[in-house]
């Protein structure tokens, strides 16, 4: 299965193209397209996250590959494809080879034996790219934000205001994401452990546009699914609004007094980078705001 150089082939370090490197047998590839324009772009951004890029066509398939890795080193292109597939923006890494993989064989010296019957032929091992399903990688993403929420402490102090950086909302929604549960859990309990303390609940969004929302049905009691959902319309201001509510809502059904918290809806009036900015997605988060402290 051949692959053939494009016009669009990214430039090296040296500022030499990378042609001799595309003849290695083994290609760490994090993306395939139909159109060139898009295996570019892709390539791009790569580039962004400091990867040494580059687009083939493959003329079997007529897809062009993006790559960040040519090697004749079949152990490292595996082992780098399993730290892609782990963690980072380029999950769906897989390792395509040139030309079919035969295990190096360490010579051992002949030594005659009268009569000695031939050895079968050594097939060469199928070596298959390390493929996570979507349920693995969810499990796992989970596993590493777990982590991450029990290492955070807060602290309840008046007018301290800390980003829940783990929460997450589905697009266009105000419902959470399964993954979301541990953070907003860590919020309840220490909710519980300081139980005068009143909280504000700021909501932001990325930027102003209005659109569709969408958000958990009057009936429902499932705060980490798009099941038993209803479709809306309305401004960003509401939907940032419907966001801080849900959490509210959550630490209520825990147990938490209502009278203990309140909302404000920001919308994208207190945007932490530009709309169009790489990191734009920061924007849409959930702040909570201390605004009263336990009696010492």
């Amino acid at each position: 299965m051949p692959l053939a150089l494009v016009v669009v082939t990214l430039q090296t370090s040296s500022g030499q193209s990378s042609r001799r490197e595309a003849q290695a047998n083994f290609v760490l590839v994090i993306g395939a397209y139909k159109l060139p324009e898009n295996a570019a772009r892709h390539a791009r951004q790569a580039k962004k996250q400091k990867f040494q890029s580059n687009v083939e066509l493959n003329n079997d398939k007529n897809l062009y590959y993006v790559s960040v890795m040519q090697t004749d080193d079949h152990d490292a292109a595996i082992n780098e494809a399993k730290k892609l597939q782990s963690s980072g923006p380029f999950r769906d890494a897989w390792v395509f080879s040139r030309v079919p993989y035969m295990p190096p064989v360490v010579e051992q010296p002949v030594i005659e034996q009268p009569k000695e019957e031939p050895k079968p032929e050594v097939v060469p091992e199928v070596i298959k790219p390390v493929v996570l399903t979507e349920a693995d990688k969810a499990r796992l993403r989970e596993e590493q934000i777990k982590a991450k929420v029990d290492q955070q402490e807060m602290v309840m102090k008046k007018g301290e205001m800390e980003t829940l950086d783990y929460i997450f909302f589905y697009r266009d929604a105000a419902v959470l994401r399964p993954e979301s549960r541990f953070e907003v859990d860590r919020l309840v309990k220490l909710m519980e452990n300081h139980p005068t303390e009143k909280i504000r609940i700021h909501g932001h969004t990325n930027g102003n546009d209005p659109g569709k929302i969408i958000k958990r049905g009057p009936k429902s009691t499932d705060f980490f699914s798009l099941s038993n959902t209803v479709e809306d319309y309305g401004s960003a201001k509401l939907l940032s609004e419907l966001r801080a509510n849900e959490i509210l809502e959550y630490l209520a059904s825990k147990g938490v007094d209502r009278k203990r918290m309140s909302t404000k809806a920001w919308g994208g009036k207190k945007p932490l980078y530009n709309v169009d900015d790489e990191k734009a997605e920061a924007n849409v988060r959930v702040e909570i705001e201390v605004v009263k402290s336990e009696q010492k």
